[in-house]
């Protein structure tokens, strides 16, 4: 197989301009080496391209491929097809922007025939409300901790060559040790992988996340940028808008959320009052902005109730607050 030629015709075939004399070559040469090694990382390649720029997950890519695979102009035959399989001009007028499904029918159809069992793999997705925190056991003994107004998805079983789930919110890995599958935790386009160690995430905000190191070593990255290697008491903030990252020491021995301790180190009010709404299940609203600016340290220990922290606040930032069921207004 001559890699440059075949390399050319998916990029061809991806943007949408390739001629009706490529198309055929190409989709013959994709029905005689679907077995190819070369012709998978190629695919690969374009694959990643793709994924990097419209994000589609392990569902959306099982649902595309059972829906248009289903087709039987889309099976992939063990010789060179002697005609057209179907008039692609016209079919590409009908349904505008599906080549980029095609491109992940054509990954995914060779993809089911290295693992097959990947294909089958059933997610679960647990919600954690305001108010809660849970702790679970994942398939391979890895022990998480989610923080209350998060979401964790994650497969029922790991097969193949990685351990990889999905988080929104915050979640503390303890993760076991297996050399030969990482395990890799996607925040946005941002994705975290380890083989064994503790770490906490932090990605409530859709375009901000944090990574924290308590024990071993975490790689963080973009998927063709690496961000970072973090060691223990390191922490990497990233802006996915502005593309900034940060790297700077933290004490790690102050994450605590996961047994009941709620820790501010110099964090100001505003702050704050987000982490309170979640761990208290209640609204925080500010007669006067300003006051959200005020810095404060102080540590609350074993999921003592809002009016006691409030109070301590109160004294700290020297404000009145006044609440009236869930709603609580700072004065």
């Amino acid at each position: 197989m001559n890699k440059e030629r075949i390399s050319f015709l998916l990029k061809r075939y991806t943007a949408n301009n390739i001629s009706r004399e490529d198309y055929d070559e190409l989709m013959a040469c994709i029905s005689r080496s679907a077995d190819d090694q070369d012709l998978y990382e190629l695919m690969e390649q374009e694959w990643d391209m793709l994924n990097e720029v419209h994000s589609f997950d392990e569902i959306q890519r099982e649902h595309l491929y059972q829906k248009i695979t289903a087709d039987p102009r889309f099976s992939l035959s063990s010789e060179p097809p002697e005609k057209p399989v179907f008039h692609f001009r016209r079919w590409m007028s009908v349904a505008a922007g599906i080549f980029i499904v095609l491109s992940i029918v054509l990954f995914v159809a060779y993809k089911a025939k290295q693992t097959p069992a990947q294909q089958a793999l059933v997610y679960y997705e647990k919600i954690v409300p305001y108010g809660k925190k849970i702790q679970l056991s994942l398939p391979d003994g890895t022990q998480v901790w989610v923080n209350s107004g998060s979401k964790l998805k994650y497969p029922s079983n790991f097969t193949g060559s990685k351990r990889e789930l999905y988080l929104e919110g915050e979640a503390y890995f303890d993760v076991t040790h297996d050399p030969k599958r990482p395990f890799i935790i996607h925040t946005g386009r941002v994705f975290t992988q380890v083989l064994g160690t503790a770490f906490n995430i932090k990605a409530y905000d859709s375009n901000k996340m944090s990574v924290t190191v308590a024990r071993g070593k975490v790689s963080v990255g973009l998927q063709r940028k690496l961000l970072s290697v973090l060691t223990p008491n390191q922490c990497l903030s990233y802006n996915q808008l502005s593309g900034d990252s940060k790297k700077y020491k933290v004490n790690a021995s102050r994450l605590r959320w996961m047994s009941g301790d709620l820790i501010f180190d110099n964090t100001n009010l505003g702050e704050a009052a987000q982490v309170l709404e979640r761990w208290y299940n209640v609204k925080i609203a500010f007669a006067n902005p300003k006051a959200k600016a005020f810095n404060f340290t102080a540590s609350f220990l074993k999921h003592e109730d809002i009016d006691q922290v409030m109070n301590v606040l109160s004294e700290l930032s020297r404000f009145r607050y006044e609440r009236n069921a869930n709603e609580i207004t700072i004065k």
